[in-house]
């Protein structure tokens, strides 16, 4: 498979105007709570120019100091809420092999088949739960962007990488509405929203199934929207020494953008591939699998062995929204090649700004 990649060595240079800004200290401000015009009052003073930024400093250059008792409070809720994607499953094997009473399996049927089934709409306060504070701090989580994003404007903002599992991305729908007056709607998997305690967690703070019509259906009710483009193919990349992306046959963004008007906002997450190590065969037969489901089966292990994420740094980055036209009927398939090779030209642009500032100055980032 052919493949687009970007320049190693030194980093390119972020554009003048572009800042960057502690996600902690903007959240424990408040700037989530408040009217635009003071956020903007709060966000300019807190955030920073990149073009004066050290290298490493938007990323393995300031992890943050935490208290045992702010750690013990992240570690907990990633452990127990989000690593119950991990720890669940193996939960349930282990009671299969152990318990032989008709009543336990019964009740334990009952049970995780109502938590599956059961409807979870999304809550405000979720979404702006003091419990980011803690979980921004683990992951020293700062966002950049290149262009101010129009509060009241729409946008589809996508975020590769995937990952082993895109909590970076998630991280960004609690970080938005500080850093760009905004909220929007995360896409994911089926699979992800009939886990229970994991099923929660997203339906809270409203992430959607990722389908093409369930994405229009929020666009037309004004929402933004936010998709990791990957999806589970893109976890068997996560070993590579580069950065590798599965973007090049993967347009349907692109196609509802054109459909709906809407602009595209090339970002990226990096450290989304480091918060979880993993496992998986070269042959392939993981991948076969996990395709078969929809869903990754491969060993993932993160601190001290268990389902807890690594304390990686994130840095969200977001270029200039690409405007695209909206198409009088159907896209053409031109029409999306040129959106398409567009966005992907400022992808590898934006990861090549940044990637020094991270850490990463001889990584590169490869398009399949």
């Amino acid at each position: 498979m052919s493949k687009v990649q970007s320049a190693g060595g030194e980093a390119a240079k972020a554009p003048s105007d572009a800042r960057y800004v502690n996600m902690t200290e903007l959240f424990a401000i408040g700037a989530h709570n408040m009217k635009d015009e003071d956020r903007l009052t709060v966000l300019k003073r807190l955030s920073k120019p990149v073009a004066e930024a050290k290298p490493g400093e938007l990323g393995f250059g300031q992890i943050e100091h935490m208290t045992v008792w702010e750690e013990i409070v992240a570690a907990t809720f990633l452990l127990f809420v989000v690593g119950s994607m991990l720890w669940l499953p193996i939960a349930v094997v282990i009671f299969a092999i152990f318990v032989r009473s008709a009543v336990a399996w019964a009740t334990m049927t009952v049970v995780f088949v109502a938590l599956s089934l059961h409807p979870v709409s999304r809550v405000h306060s979720m979404v702006h739960s003091p419990l980011n504070y803690f979980i921004f701090k683990y992951f020293s989580m700062k966002m950049a962007s290149d262009y101010p994003i129009d509060s009241k404007g729409q946008y589809i903002f996508v975020a590769p990488p995937h990952g082993v599992l895109p909590f970076g991305n998630l991280l960004t729908v609690h970080a938005m509405k500080s850093c760009g007056g905004m909220e929007f709607r995360g896409l994911t998997t089926d699979v992800a929203l009939r886990l229970p305690i994991f099923r929660h967690y997203l339906g809270l703070v409203g992430t959607i199934p990722a389908s093409r019509h369930v994405a229009r259906k929020y666009l037309d009710k004004g929402w933004s929207l936010g998709i990791s483009s990957g999806g589970v193919a893109e976890i068997f990349e996560v070993n590579n020494n580069d950065e590798v992306i599965l973007m090049k046959e993967r347009k349907g963004f692109v196609k509802l953008a054109l459909q709906t008007g809407t602009p595209l906002v090339p970002s990226y997450i990096f450290g989304n591939t480091k918060l979880l190590s993993a496992w998986y065969d070269d042959a392939g037969a993981l991948q076969g699998i996990s395709r078969y489901f929809k869903f990754g089966i491969l060993l993932l292990w993160g601190r001290f062995g268990l389902p807890l994420m690594h304390r990686h740094p994130v840095l969200g980055v977001m270029a200039k929204p690409i405007v695209v036209p909206r198409a009088e009927g159907e896209p053409t398939q031109d029409m999306i090649d040129t959106i398409h090779a567009q966005f992907c030209d400022s992808l590898i642009a934006l990861f090549d700004d940044y990637k020094g500032l991270y850490g990463w100055p001889d990584k590169k980032l490869l398009i399949k």
